[in-house]
C-alpha cells in the first residue's frame, strides 16, 4: 500500500478517538472481584452499532471481539461481521434515517453517549473528542471543502468549509454526521492505519500513545489557560434531563465555538475555548 496521508478520517480512526471518551475503566482488582464495568471495546462497539442499526446482533464467541480490535486499529475492513459496508442493509437503512428521519438518528446517538461516553466532567473527554475530530477533518487533505456532513440538529447538511467556521454544533448531531460521512464516503478502513500508527510510536518495544492533534500542555499554551482545552461546547441530551436552564442561557459571542454539557442533573460545563456546540432541542 502506498504511503497514506496523515491524518486520514475513517471508521477505525473515528472509533479509536470515540472510545477514548469513555469513563475510566475498572482496574484488574475490580475485574477480579467480579465488578464488570460493561465498557469493553466489544461492548462499546456493539452499543455504537445499535445506535445505527438497533436490530444488529453480534456473532457468538470471540469473533466480534477480534473484528472489533482489527477494525478499530485499521488492520482490516468491516468484513462480514461488522455492518459497515456501503452496500449493507444496515448502512442503507442508516443513510435513509439520517436523510429522512434525523430525529430518530439523533435520539439513538444520545442514548449511546449517555451510556458509554464521559460527558460533563472535569476531564472534558467529550470536548477533546470534538476538538480532535474537527482537527482530523480539517487536516485530512482528501476531504474536499465541499464534502457534506449531516451535523446539524435539524438534519440539514453542512460542508467541510462550513463546519470549520461553525459557531454552533450539537454534540450528538456532530457524531451522527461524521459517522454517516465515513460510512458513505470512506468504506476502505485500511488507509487509516498510518494515522493510528502515528499516534502510537514504539520506543524499545513499548507503545506510547500520542494525543492528536497536540497534547494538553501545548493546547494550554495556545489558550493561555493551563488546564482548559481550546474548544468550548454546548451539549445536552434532549428530554433526558432538566434543560430549562439551558434554554435561558445567553449564548457566548459568535467568535467562540462553545460546548456545554447539561446532564440528567442539569450540571453545566464551564467555558473552554473556540467551538459553540448548542444543546439538542426537544
Amino acid at each position: 500500500m502506498p504511503n497514506q496521508s496523515i491524518p486520514y478520517l475513517c471508521g477505525g480512526v473515528f472509533l479509536t478517538r470515540l472510545m477514548k471518551a469513555r469513563p475510566s475503566r475498572n482496574g484488574v482488582r475490580e475485574h477480579y472481584m467480579g465488578d464488570h464495568d460493561g465498557l469493553s471495546d466489544p461492548e462499546t462497539m456493539l452499543a455504537f452499532i445499535k445506535a445505527m442499526s438497533p436490530n444488529f446482533t453480534a456473532p457468538a464467541g470471540n469473533t466480534f471481539k477480534e473484528n472489533t480490535s482489527s477494525y478499530k486499529n485499521c488492520r482490516k475492513n468491516c468484513g462480514i461481521y461488522l455492518p459497515f459496508a456501503a452496500d449493507s442493509a444496515e448502512v442503507r437503512a442508516f443513510d435513509e434515517c439520517v436523510r429522512n428521519d434525523y430525529t430518530k438518528a439523533l435520539t439513538r446517538m444520545g442514548t449511546f453517549t449517555d451510556g458509554f461516553l464521559e460527558t460533563g466532567t472535569e476531564t472534558k473527554k467529550d470536548e477533546y473528542l470534538v476538538q480532535e475530530l474537527v482537527e482530523i477533518i480539517k487536516d485530512d487533505k482528501d476531504i474536499p471543502a465541499t464534502a457534506v456532513f449531516y451535523i446539524n440538529e435539524d438534519g440539514s447538511p453542512s460542508t467541510k468549509a462550513q463546519l470549520l467556521t461553525a459557531t454552533a454544533i450539537c454534540f450528538q448531531a456532530f457524531l451522527v454526521g461524521v459517522w454517516h460521512y465515513i460510512l458513505m464516503n470512506r468504506p476502505d478502513n485500511l488507509p487509516g492505519r498510518s494515522t493510528i500508527q502515528s499516534w502510537t510510536p514504539k520506543y524499545s518495544g513499548i507503545c506510547i500513545e500520542r494525543v492528536y492533534p497536540a497534547d494538553a500542555q501545548s493546547m494550554a499554551k495556545e489558550s493561555h489557560e493551563p488546564d482548559e482545552p481550546i474548544i468550548e461546547i454546548y451539549e445536552e441530551t434532549g428530554t433526558r434531563g432538566d434543560d430549562s436552564k439551558a434554554r435561558e442561557t445567553t449564548p457566548p459571542p459568535k467568535s467562540q465555538i462553545v460546548f456545554q454539557q447539561f446532564g440528567n442533573n442539569g450540571t453545566q460545563i464551564g467555558n473552554v475555548g473556540t467551538l459553540i456546540i448548542n444543546p439538542q432541542k426537544d
